[in-house]
């Protein structure tokens, strides 16, 4: 293993140990979109705001890194204001991989996702485990060196809350991403997305979500 993904590696144990062991956390993390196109990232960088109703404004780093040649981990760190509580730290840590590649007979990509995350915060806690599949497709934009890839990512998810919760418990919840992202350059994207869904027993809300991905120059970074 490289050690680029040593470092990795250690940064999501190190996140899910945090979120395990944590008096406080408030859910990936949050209500804001998983920005996760239909393809695995070698290396990538995302900065994305978030915002949508009672859940309020959310911002998030994420930094994927491919560990295989069809397998990423995935990194957010963030923050969330909502409406009905105090601003939270966001962490949480992922993992996709690809499980279909577009073929002229069948012009669909697919990648699973999962992982664990949570919001540091002080009203209550919760801890979520999404797992859902991204399906999209990339289309070239003729006579220039640009793409847009539409997308969907629904997900299933599991929200614990473990601390200051009343009667609320474990819920189930399902959420919806859909997006699309668009390649201006070889290092540069810019990603936006619908979500639809909520965070253990609060109601289910629309938000949107916006990303600048940056890919580094020199580093193949789409599988």
């Amino acid at each position: 293993m490289s050690k680029r993904t040593s470092s990795l590696t250690a940064a999501l144990v190190a996140g899910a140990a945090v979120l395990l062991g944590a008096p406080s956390a408030r859910a990936q993390a949050w209500h804001y979109p998983a920005f996760q196109p239909p393809t695995i990232a070698t290396r990538e960088f995302n900065f994305a705001v978030a915002g949508g109703g009672d859940y309020g404004t959310t911002g998030v780093f994420q930094w994927r890194e491919g560990i295989g040649p069809s397998t990423h981990l995935s990194l957010d760190v963030g923050f969330a204001d909502p409406d009905f509580g105090d601003t939270g730290f966001l962490i949480g840590g992922g993992i996709g991989q690809s499980i279909m590649h577009a073929t002229p007979d069948m012009p669909i990509d697919m990648v699973l996702t999962g992982g664990l995350y949570g919001e540091f915060g002080s009203a209550f806690s919760v801890v979520r485990l999404p797992f859902g599949v991204v399906v999209g497709h990339r289309f070239p934009i003729q006579g220039t060196k640009t793409a847009i890839t539409p997308f969907a990512h629904p997900r299933l998810s599991i929200d614990v809350c473990s601390s200051d919760c009343g009667d609320i418990g474990t819920k189930l919840k399902v959420n919806f991403d859909f997006g699309a992202d668009f390649e201006v350059t070889r290092a540069l994207s810019l990603r936006g997305a619908f979500t639809v869904g909520g965070v253990s027993a609060a109601d289910s809300k629309v938000g949107f979500g916006f990303g600048l991905a940056f890919h580094p120059v020199g580093v193949a970074t789409r599988r």
